[in-house]
């Protein structure tokens, strides 16, 4: 019977899968975003891919922890193998010229990759190492991780399993949202990266930074059935007149379907954000809001609340436009 604290990798890596899978499992629009970004190959999504994996990581789970001898060794090869696939995905995506957002863990762990991502996975996947030589040298008819606990004993390791747990855990949660764009205190304007955020669109959910690929964008976020929502959208026109070859763009916090149908019109200029996270993530605290968001991946204005400051944000940024079009002296 192999040592006991050996069973610490295998038990880490069953509930980091589940954690995994069931947040992804919640949003899985988020993972299919989160493709996107990465620039993963297309294929993948044509093949459900992101909708599939977190049932794969409930099934890898599944086996790790049920399976004995030779089939518990395949099992630690199939974990290895998942967690050295999501090291290559992070480490190719710290090779892009701009920031990206990592969904490893779906949107408990979601946040913008940097070297401690790499640091974090590169431990995920020395665990599953350790994991996979342990079923290597101990993968007899009487071995498994069932077989282990049953047998399992007290000792001085728990406390080093425990700190692993709390470790990996830790670096998984640390991952956020980057701040929301605010002035300084001499109302200079600081831009920061759009931050990850999925919204619904004639074509399905989509992330905000395929929105930016393309134009410049202002989300206007309202309520539609507000009593003040017919003014708001009255005033469309005249923003995108303002601003030229920024697309104004009215979200409301329910699926684009729902939208499109209550105002067939406005079609193309619509999408959802059904639970708000977007929203949230931009910084929109009240109805109206509005954010600018540049092609460059910045926010370039706002979050702004009230149908005034809507007006003055769309008036700053068409008079940048106007100066930025205008021939130097």
């Amino acid at each position: 019977m192999p040592s006991a604290p050996l069973v610490v990798p295998p038990l880490l890596l069953i509930v980091i899968l589940v954690v995994s899978a069931v947040a992804k499992l919640r949003d899985p629009g988020d993972t299919g975003a989160v493709f996107v970004m990465l620039e993963l190959p297309r294929v993948l999504l044509r093949l459900k891919a992101h909708r599939l994996l977190p049932y794969g990581e409930l099934v890898a789970a599944g086996l790790l922890l049920l399976l004995p001898g030779t089939w518990y060794l395949a099992a630690a090869t199939l974990v290895l193998l998942l967690f050295l696939a999501y090291l290559v995905v992070v480490a190719r995506a710290l090779t892009f010229p701009y920031p990206l957002i990592c969904g490893c863990f779906g949107e408990l762990g979601l946040g913008w990759i940097t070297r401690r991502t790499l640091v974090r996975n590169s431990l995920l996947v020395g665990i599953a190492l350790v994991t996979w030589v342990d079923a290597l040298q101990h993968h007899g008819p009487d071995d498994g991780l069932l077989r282990r606990l049953e047998h399992l004993g007290q000792g001085w390791w728990w406390l080093g399993g425990v700190a692993l747990a709390v470790l990996t855990t830790g670096m998984v949660l640390l991952e956020g949202d980057p701040p929301a764009a605010l002035p300084t205190d001499d109302d200079e304007y600081v831009p920061v990266p759009v931050p990850y955020g999925v919204v619904d669109g004639p074509d399905g959910p989509g992330a905000l930074w395929g929105l930016t690929a393309t134009a410049a964008r202002l989300l206007v976020f309202y309520n539609p059935g507000d009593e003040h929502a017919d003014d708001l959208i009255a005033r469309v026109p005249s923003w995108q007149e303002q601003l030229g070859p920024v697309v104004v763009h009215l979200v409301g916090a329910t699926q684009w379907s729902v939208l499109s149908r209550h105002r067939p019109d406005l079609g193309p200029l619509l999408l959802g954000d059904p639970d708000g996270e977007t929203r949230r993530r931009l910084g929109v605290t009240e109805l109206p809001g509005a954010v600018l968001l540049g092609t460059d991946r910045y926010l370039a204005g706002g979050p702004v609340s009230g149908l005034e400051d809507i007006d003055d944000l769309v008036a700053a940024a068409a008079e940048q436009i106007q100066a930025a079009a205008s021939p130097a002296p």
